[in-house]
């Protein structure tokens, strides 16, 4: 059995906006049962466009709709004609007054089951698998760091054979000081301005700054990119900068790759300081400086990898043996709470602990989805007991949610039916084969294969 989707995506960076888009086929590898996306190829690579503003703090919505519109239109698609991929926002434009609004407009005008994101440690995880490292991790059996130094933020993603092993972002971009045509600084970004006034720089608006000044803030956010590619230890420095927690235990790396706007400066750019208004080249060259000694790689994409790895890496299938109303479908911003693996007793505590918690933090009426790692035996009686207490806990929690639940085991099929068989008739959707942790959101496309298999994006944040 072989299917093909028609995947886009697109990239709403501190300083550009792309649009790819992709072909993607679907079929079983030799030797499996589970339907995998078995290739990926790019149709459309769009333009590189500057990222355009309403406001200081606003992206100007209208304009980036136009821009995917002309895309999509050079690349001889329709949006009906997409069925899947990914919208996502990143850096510095994530934290702008409307990037929710931007976000939603965009994945919802893209296609049929287009998700939206946000969130440094996806676009890590995006651009290392769009960049290459991913596989070049798995093809090497060693460990490979993918940086990507972009506009507003560099978010480094360690990757061995069996996937992702950490991520580490940091507020440190090229975008974050920025300059007229006669290199007068216009602006300095609030992340940033801690780190200028530690170092004693004088970065006033309007005046032109000396170079000495900047060499010293390039490369001490230069000093910091290292320390995030190979650390831990971190450096204090390095620790304020971060955006989330950093990881504790060291881990080696054999190979280090540099991606997004300034990472491709990094492997050689303009002369010209000043040739893009901001610090990228002038990071990039400090980058380049103190990466020397370090195994540099060169990789398949660089400043179009996240854009490249939301149209081609974002989308997973489910097992072959869902359980799904697909009147519920598509299903976007589903909030993950995970119960671990299930005890042999207990099942009902530990369900309605859970599901109390979710009560807590999301609205009455919203989906939410129980996330189980291991069920135990698949047995009859064990998959009965198991559904049981789901409905029970469910009915105690209250509300009116959908039941919603993944499972990592091959087992939808036959604990959705025990499901039903007490759900009083609530609509219900039981996926299996798909890993997923706490706290992370779902979204869920409609079923592909002759109804087999579902399509399903996991990320780490969503508006």
């Amino acid at each position: 059995m072989s299917e093909e989707l028609t995947s886009v995506g697109i990239d709403v960076g501190t300083t550009t906006t792309q649009v790819v888009v992709s072909d993607l086929r679907i079929g079983v590898p030799v030797g499996e049962g589970k339907l995998e996306i078995v290739s990926r190829e790019i149709r459309y690579r769009g333009a590189i466009r500057e990222t355009p503003l309403s406001g200081p703090e606003t992206v100007d919505i209208d304009a980036v709709a136009r821009i995917v519109e002309e895309e999509l239109a050079a690349a001889g698609v329709e949006s009906s004609g997409i069925e899947t991929g990914a919208v996502i926002v990143t850096g510095e434009t994530a934290r702008k007054d409307n990037a929710e609004a931007l976000v939603h407009r965009i994945a919802s005008e893209g296609g049929e089951f287009v998700a939206a994101a946000a969130g440094p440690a996806l676009e890590a995880i995006l651009a290392g698998r769009g960049s290459g490292a991913a596989t070049r991790a798995v093809e090497s059996g060693g460990t490979v760091a993918n940086a990507d130094v972009g506009g507003g933020t560099t978010n480094v993603a360690l990757f061995d054979a069996d996937g992702v092993r950490d991520t580490r972002c940091l507020d440190v971009g090229g975008r974050l000081v920025r300059f007229d045509s006669e290199g007068a600084i216009t602006g300095v970004s609030e992340p940033i301005r801690g780190l200028v006034a530690g170092l004693g720089v004088d970065l006033e608006p309007g005046t032109e700054p000396l170079s000495e000044d900047l060499d010293r803030l390039t490369g001490a956010m230069a000093d910091c990119v290292i320390d995030a590619v190979t650390g831990p230890p971190f450096a204090d420095r390095t620790a304020s900068l971060s955006i989330g927690s950093l990881p504790t235990e060291p881990i080696e790396v054999d190979g280090v790759g540099f991606t997004g706007g300034v990472g491709r400066l990094v492997h050689g750019g303009s002369s010209d300081p000043f040739a893009y208004d901001d610090l990228g080249p002038t990071l990039a060259a400090a980058i380049r400086e103190r990466a020397a000694e370090l195994p540099l790689l060169d990789l398949d994409e660089t400043i179009r990898a996240t854009v490249v790895g939301a149209g081609t890496r974002t989308t997973e299938l489910s097992g072959r043996t869902v359980e799904v109303d697909e009147s519920l479908l598509p299903l976007r911003n589903l909030p993950v709470t995970g119960v671990g693996d299930l005890p042999e007793e207990g099942l009902g505590t530990r369900f309605e602990g859970v599901l109390r918690e979710a009560a807590d933090r999301y609205r009455p009426d919203e989906p939410v989805v129980i996330a189980i790692d291991d069920v135990g035996p698949l047995t009859y009686d064990r998959l009965t007991r198991v559904a049981a207490a789901v409905v029970t806990a469910w009915a105690t929690a209250g509300g009116d949610r959908p039941h919603l639940v993944l499972t990592r085991q091959n087992c939808a099929k036959a604990l959705g039916q025990a499901l039903r068989r007490r759900s009083d008739g609530r609509p219900l959707a039981v996926i299996d084969e798909v890993g997923v942790a706490d706290g992370e959101y779902l979204d869920v496309g409609r079923p592909l294969g002759g109804g087999e298999t579902v399509p399903v994006v996991v990320k780490t944040l969503a508006f």
